[in-house]
């Protein structure tokens, strides 16, 4: 199931760039090109290659999957490997913020930290947010969760917060609601 280190072949990223065209989700055509192949990590590469995504990005986001690809996945759970792929964040796409977004990704980030620290599931999907751009869910998740008590540095993330939301469309509802509810943490800090 391993790939060596050589550059995947060229047909599998064709298949995978007709799949993909043909509307079937990434983790999907991971999975039927897994089958098609004993080298389930070329699938991967090529799913991801075929996404635009490029080498040194893939290898990375692979290169910690490794060990256990190899130990927890059989043939005939090609599928399986593929969505957990998936879940990790593997075939994202990742998005060119502009100045204004990479500032806001810079508040967010701080909030994060100032957490004191999220479940790994939380922490996995944030991170996704980030990498798609998805900025004002990232912010709403982070304003749902809020500081932990104990590690969490309440003044710190709420400062953030509120940078970050002020720098959001102000037409988006669930954005706006989640700006004052920080905007009023942020007071009960100064108390």
């Amino acid at each position: 199931m391993p790939s060596n280190e050589s550059d995947v072949d060229e047909s599998l990223v064709a298949v995978a760039r007709e799949r993909l065209r043909a509307g079937v989700e990434p983790a999907v055509a991971c999975g039927e090109l897994a089958a098609r192949t004993r080298r389930w990590l070329d699938a991967a590469l090529a799913v991801g290659q075929a996404r635009g995504i490029p080498k040194a990005d893939l290898r990375m986001r692979l290169g910690g999957e490794r060990e256990l690809l190899q130990d927890e996945f059989r043939p005939g759970e090609e599928e399986d490997y593929g969505l957990l792929l998936e879940i990790h964040g593997v075939f994202d796409v990742p998005k060119q913020l502009d100045e204004r977004e990479v500032v806001i990704a810079e508040h967010l980030r701080t909030a994060w930290v100032a957490t004191g620290g999220l479940g790994s599931g939380h922490a996995v999907s944030l991170s996704r947010r980030f990498v798609t751009g998805e900025l004002s869910l990232a912010f709403r998740t982070l304003a749902r969760f809020g500081p932990r008590h104990g590690p969490g540095r309440p003044t710190e993330f709420w400062t953030a917060m509120v940078a970050a939301g002020e720098l959001l469309d102000p037409t988006d509802g669930a954005v706006a609601q989640a700006l004052a509810e920080s905007r009023v943490r942020l007071a009960e800090c100064a108390r």
